[in-house]
C-alpha cells in the first residue's frame, strides 16, 4: 500500500530508532515536508454484547498506548537525524479492531 509513496519518501519498517523499534516510518526526500512515524496496535473487535462506550474506551487506550510508546522510545529520532524539522514530524497510532482501523495523531508540541 505504501509503495505509491516511494517517489516522495524513504519507507522503513521495524527498524531501531531512539530506544526501540517503530512499526513504519516515512522519511521525506524533501526535508521541508512532513516525516511520519506510525505505531500499530491490534485489539479484539467489538463483541456482540459489548457497549459502544466500552469499545471506544478500549480503542482510546490502545491509541494512547501507541502514541506514548512513540514518545517514550523516541521513535522520531531517526527523522531528526535525517534533518526533518520537529514541527514537521507526524506521529500516528493505528489501532485495528479486527480489520477496522482507527487512527489518532499526536498533538504537535512544537
Amino acid at each position: 500500500m505504501l509503495t505509491i509513496l516511494t517517489d516522495d519518501f524513504i519507507i522503513k519498517s521495524n527498524k531501531e530508532s531512539g530506544e526501540g523499534r517503530y512499526d513504519i516510518m516515512l522519511i521525506p526526500y524533501n526535508k521541508n515536508k512532513n516525516g511520519i512515524v506510525i505505531e500499530i496496535k491490534q485489539i479484539e473487535k467489538q463483541k456482540i454484547n459489548e457497549e459502544d462506550k466500552k469499545f471506544q474506551k478500549r480503542i482510546k487506550k490502545a491509541t494512547e498506548t501507541a502514541l506514548n510508546q512513540i514518545e517514550k522510545n523516541e521513535y522520531h529520532a531517526e527523522l531528526i537525524t535525517n534533518q526533518v524539522k520537529p514541527k514537521n514530524i507526524i506521529k500516528l497510532a493505528i489501532v485495528f479492531a479486527g480489520k477496522e482501523p482507527f487512527v489518532k495523531q499526536a498533538s504537535n508540541k512544537n
